[in-house]
């Protein structure tokens, strides 16, 4: 009796697999979440690089009417890796601060956002991520 005791204590060859098995699905909705994070950065930069761009168009030249400031804006939108859908471009001046402001939208969409029901819960699929720019512009 106190040997099969010893050896049933002794035995724990599926201890790690359990642990493993806990520890999983953790550890991928972290990693899931840190690599979506890093790709909402990603879209957010090249945004406000192209709301730059346009800004720059607008502000130093003297064709920067809106149909060129949007063709600037949709270029570096499609120069990203992948290509950025632009859901909305928005040019203003302000004419009596002599500015022009440049604003860039497009939805962000969780890639695998159904596999991982959890991550709808916290953020609202798709969601609007903005670039926006204002610059001084030269009066003649």
């Amino acid at each position: 009796m106190v040997k099969t005791r010893r050896l049933f204590l002794k035995d724990k060859d599926g201890q790690s697999l359990i642990e493993f098995a806990l520890v999983l699905p953790i550890l991928l909705l972290v990693v899931f979440g840190i690599t979506e994070l890093g790709r909402a950065i990603m879209v957010t930069s090249v945004l406000n690089a192209a709301s730059r761009e346009g800004a720059r168009l607008a502000a130093v030249s003297t064709e920067g009417d809106s149909l060129s400031v949007q063709g600037k804006v949709l270029e570096i939108l499609d120069a990203a890796n992948p290509p950025i859908v632009a859901k909305e471009i928005t040019i203003r001046y302000v004419l009596d601060q002599d500015i022009v402001e440049v604003t860039v939208t497009t939805e962000f969409e969780v890639v695998g956002g159904g596999i991982f029901g959890i991550f709808d819960l916290i953020i609202p699929d798709p969601f609007l991520l903005t670039g926006r720019t204002v610059m001084r512009y030269i009066t003649s």
